[in-house]
């Protein structure tokens, strides 16, 4: 019995403590999350990543082998996880916002899956490769726009970050500040921001300072004044395309590096001088994706206490969590992060979460009895996507890395010593590739698995149902563990 309707408009819901769900496959997981939603008085977000998981009707619907098989993976275009989500929102009489997540500025769509994995590749991108990521982004905005209702953005400038200053000698980076910037942009950069003492207070109690001197604007500019740009430059368009209100969301998470916290007071001080709202920022502050965190809780609770004052300090911008997936579906982030992060942002932030819920539907096609429809359907995605990593490293392809080679050797070597692991839904390299079958498609374009797996939910009552009770169950885990119930009215 489906709750009763109430006609809803999705909008952006503000700087407001919720969640941020991936919908990769609206048709299987819609019903559970917003049965979750529905029970706990949840408003959430809806979204995709733009630069890998969804991509324009287009790209979606082009013969396969004409762009990269990481480009619009999910087989999901724009439109239909705007509309579908829209849909689910009326019907379940939930209030939602839609997210643009990850338009990100980078070389390849490969080299940003690569970077989930844990690969950090430097890259330098040349002015031809720049404007040609910029005009992707800007299509998929303009059908976002167009074919959808989009409320939020989230950009990703971080493979402009400039990394080498951080290693640059004292004459090497006076040179490097003296010739890259003229003399009046020195003189704001140094007057703006260099020993000026600067207080904060977070909200488990605690003041601290941040004082940059002349080396650390110099190096901080460098680092950052081409994201900025490239940032502003994303920003403009959807500004001049959009009529309704919306939020905007700046993420610096997917480096290899932590972010300092004089790093993220520098880049959002620099964005709000040129007059740019931010509502979310996204350090990074130690998580992983796909694993849980391992690190020590008090000094994840600090950081993340230091980086939500400062970004609170730019009227009330609030942090997003993202990586938000542990190592299982079950597992949240680890036993006490949680609780860690409320703590230390005051019960106020935006947690994302996406590719664990299509590790949920592997992890359940896998637990079915073998010689079943559901478990045969396990075994071929399983084996196909084990050829495809395969033959990608022996013949050095797009996804060719010395971390994949070597999981695929753990996941032989722990067959071999014990058979019982073989076709291992929890073998790392099925974990971080398995999204790889949702894009597999035959002569004709057709995604076969994605079919299969979207036809075999429609028609197996017993898949369906575990589907949406386990849905239900992890988005409720989430809920409640970061404390989202009733965040309209907190």
């Amino acid at each position: 019995m489906l709750p009763k309707k109430e006609k809803l408009t999705p909008r952006f819901l503000g700087k407001i403590h919720h969640p941020a769900l991936g919908i990769r496959i609206p048709e299987l997981v819609l019903p559970g999350i917003f049965t979750s939603l529905k029970k706990h008085e949840t408003a959430a977000t809806m979204m995709l990543s733009f630069g890998r998981e969804t991509a324009p009707q287009s790209v979606i619907d082009a013969p396969p082998g004409r762009y990269e098989i990481t480009l619009g993976h999910t087989g999901t275009s724009i439109r239909q996880y705007q509309n579908d989500a829209m849909k689910a929102s009326q019907q379940y009489g939930v209030p939602i916002e839609i997210e643009a997540d990850h338009l990100i500025v980078i070389g390849s769509s490969a080299s940003a899956v690569k970077r989930i994995a844990g690969v950090h590749v430097s890259e330098h991108l040349s002015p031809e490769q720049l404007e040609k990521s910029l005009a992707y982004n800007f299509s998929a905005v303009n059908e976002a726009i167009e074919h959808g209702h989009v409320d939020v953005f989230t950009t990703d400038t971080s493979d402009l970050f400039w990394l080498e200053a951080d290693e640059l000698s004292a004459d090497e980076r006076d040179r490097a500040f003296s010739e890259k910037f003229s003399p009046e942009k020195q003189s704001y950069y140094l007057q703006t921001f260099a020993n000026k003492k600067l207080s904060f207070h977070t909200d488990t109690g605690k003041e601290f300072f941040i004082q940059l001197t002349d080396a650390d604007v110099k190096r901080l500019a460098l680092k950052f004044h081409d994201s900025i740009d490239v940032n502003q430059r994303i920003y403009d368009y959807i500004q001049s395309q959009i009529h309704n209100p919306f939020g905007f969301e700046i993420s610096m998470d997917e480096t290899e590096a932590k972010t300092g916290v004089k790093e993220l007071y520098f880049y959002l001080r620099e964005w709000t001088n040129r007059g740019l709202p931010v509502d979310f920022v996204a350090p990074n502050i130690g998580f992983k994706k796909r694993a849980d965190y391992d690190g020590d809780l008090s000094e994840l609770g600090d950081l993340a206490a230091e980086h939500a004052a400062v970004a609170r300090s730019f009227d009330g911008a609030l942090l997003s969590i993202h990586s938000g997936s542990g190592t299982t579906p079950y597992s949240g982030k680890g036993s006490g992060t949680y609780e860690t992060l409320l703590k230390a942002t005051g019960n106020r932030l935006k947690y994302k979460i996406s590719g664990v819920y299509y590790e949920l539907f592997m992890e359940l096609l896998a637990a079915f009895p073998r010689e079943t429809e559901e478990r045969n359907l396990f075994e071929q995605i399983f084996v196909a996507v084990q050829r495809y990593l395969e033959n990608e490293i022996e013949i050095d392809g797009l996804l060719a890395t010395d971390l994949l080679k070597k999981q695929l050797e753990n996941y032989h070597r722990a067959v071999r010593e014990d058979p019982g692991k073989a076709m291992d839904p929890r073998a790392d390299f099925f974990r971080f590739h398995s999204y790889l079958a949702m894009n597999f498609r035959n002569s004709e374009g057709i995604r076969i698995f994605r079919n299969k797996l979207t036809t075999l939910y429609q028609f197996s009552k017993a898949y369906r149902e575990k589907v949406d009770a386990e849905v239900e169950g992890l988005t409720d885990r989430l809920i409640e563990g970061l404390k989202f119930e009733n965040n309209l009215t907190k």
